[in-house]
């Protein structure tokens, strides 16, 4: 259907398009619409290689929690501080605890001299019963009876102080919290707010609250999105192509090393987005799809030439020849014109958004979908104008933006690309 689509647009702007292939002479006039190179390719590169927009992120992240039963003594860090693996981050109230072990111990022994009472007052009774007559024993049976139930009672309250006392005496041995690893300390929680409780990497609660954070940040790993529509296309383990956006021909290679489906992206995250296509837009996920996105992080063989914040491309590693990817955006051969000698160029708006002749070197030609690589020449943030009669060097130029009109609600049917508004 699509390529139907394409060909009748061919057939019908055929003779608009040559004519506009032939102006060259610089003139003013009526603004000429533009469109991203991104917007254009996005719509004729469908199912060469899935890709992700993602980005540069720091490498580990530790949330150090704190018991909520106990009290911080001293905290030996603050937001901004680097700290090594190992380090002490903060104290427990030692005092208190002690106070705390020691009141625990005399509770244990109170309810000790309770048994040992209740075991003395069971022998009296027992024989005053003896000795009673037969109408009065039934009540001494009953009094033996509730001092053996306190005794019972005695004893799992002493149990229960036990299990506190060993756990208080393991938290004597470790007052001191440290880090697990080095990074920069990225937030410290005020005493007594509610910081949320923690949580690991599988998602079960920690029992405590989240006090420090601290990431590693002289590691790096890039983070992108997937969502349910696409989740079979990733798989933990499995190699990772990641790629410049500013020079597609340079590439990092990596391992998933998760996808983190117990945590959703919450609210309109665009650090990183959904799938894109081989020379396709970086705008993410359909805007219209309302499917869930889970973050999924690539961990990086070699970080050389990244930064943090860089944004960039992750698509499978087939293990393939790379040079067989096309490397710059693909675009429907009827955007590219040829001068007197032959040479290729699209109409571009250059400085000064005025429209110019713009050489293009092309690459890799898809005949099935008739789309051809720009090698050199255009990038995807460049905007480019549909050649038809009338076109001039010089001309004004105004960008067209088809997202857009799908927030203003055009009825853009999801997945097709409207097409632009030519001027001629």
């Amino acid at each position: 259907m699509k390529r139907l689509i394409a060909a009748l647009c061919v057939t019908a702007l055929c003779v608009s398009i040559l004519a506009g292939c032939g102006q060259s002479a610089s003139g003013g006039g009526e603004a000429v619409s533009v469109e991203a190179v991104s917007s254009i390719a996005a719509g004729g590169s469908l199912g060469l290689m899935d890709r992700y927009a993602g980005m540069v992120v720091a490498g580990e992240t530790a949330e150090i929690q704190r018991d909520s039963n106990k009290t911080i003594g001293d905290t030996f860090v603050k937001e901004g501080d680097m700290v090594k693996a190992g380090d002490v981050l903060f104290s427990y109230d030692m005092e208190k605890m002690q106070l705390d072990l020691e009141n625990l111990r005399l509770e244990k022994q109170r309810e000790e001299n309770s048994i040992v009472s209740a075991q003395a007052a069971i022998a009296e009774l027992e024989n005053e019963r003896a000795k009673a007559k037969d109408s009065e024993k039934l009540s001494y049976t009953l009094q033996i009876d509730t001092k053996n139930a306190d005794i019972r009672e005695s004893q799992y309250n002493i149990g229960l102080k036990d299990r506190d006392i060993a756990n208080l005496e393991a938290s004597l041995g470790s007052a001191e919290v440290v880090s697990p690893i080095s990074g920069r300390v990225m937030s410290v929680a005020e005493e007594g707010s509610n910081s949320g409780y923690y949580y690991d990497e599988s998602g079960s609660s920690g029992g405590g609250t989240k006090y420090i954070t601290i990431t590693d940040v002289t590691s790096l790993r890039v983070e992108g999105n997937i969502n349910e529509m696409n989740a079979g296309a990733l798989m933990e383990g499995m190699p990772i192509l990641v790629r410049s956006r500013l020079d597609s021909s340079v590439t990092w290679t990596g391992t998933l090393s998760m996808i983190d489906w117990e945590h959703p992206v919450n609210g309109n995250n665009n650090n990183s987005g959904g799938m894109v296509y081989i020379g396709g837009s970086d705008s993410g996920d359909d805007e219209m799809t309302t499917s869930s996105k889970y973050p999924f992080y690539v961990e990086l063989t070699d970080i050389e030439g990244l930064m943090l914040g860089q944004h960039v491309y992750i698509e499978p590693d087939t293990g393939g020849d790379t040079e067989d990817v096309p490397a710059g955006p693909m675009i429907p051969s009827y955007y590219i014109c040829y001068d007197d000698g032959g040479e290729p160029f699209v109409w571009a708006a250059g400085s000064k958004d005025k429209l110019e002749k713009r050489s293009v070197t092309l690459g890799v030609y898809d005949e099935e979908q008739d789309l051809y690589e720009i090698a050199k020449g255009l990038t995807l943030s460049d905007y480019i104008a549909f050649p038809v009669e009338g076109l001039e060097e010089g001309r004004p130029t105004e960008k067209y933006d088809p997202s857009a009109m799908m927030d203003e609600g055009a009825g853009v049917t999801e997945g097709m690309t409207e097409s632009p508004a030519f001027i001629g």
